[in-house]
């Protein structure tokens, strides 16, 4: 099965743009001249499927994450619901109680 270039360029993309590391910084942490993410974004340079695997270990980002098609989501959301997945069931209770409360229309504004 083969990798659909311009996916795993716009996801590398987006996970470094977010990133506190720069992206040089992650392109030396993989092995490459300081320019080798910025051309993955370009089409320069093709990652392999165990390059791709390094960015997210370099980035905490869980693989099935990278991989899954959330267009609709933003990176914030998919961040998110990635997080909650890994919480204490009685920490997800308490998040989503927060997010019903922020969903309530203010009065008096």
């Amino acid at each position: 099965m083969e990798m659909d270039k311009s996916f795993v360029q716009k996801r590398m993309m987006e996970y470094a743009r977010q990133s506190s590391k720069s992206m040089a910084e992650i392109s030396k942490k993989m092995g490459h001249r300081d320019n080798y993410i910025s051309g993955v974004g370009n089409g320069r340079f093709e990652p392999k499927l165990d390059e791709v695997l390094y960015f997210c270990e370099l980035l905490d980002i869980v693989p099935s994450e990278f991989f899954r098609e959330q267009e609709d989501l933003t990176l914030d959301q998919q961040e998110l619901f990635a997080l909650v997945r890994k919480a204490e069931p009685s920490h997800v209770k308490i998040l989503l109680a927060m997010i019903k409360e922020l969903q309530k229309p203010r009065r008096g504004r």
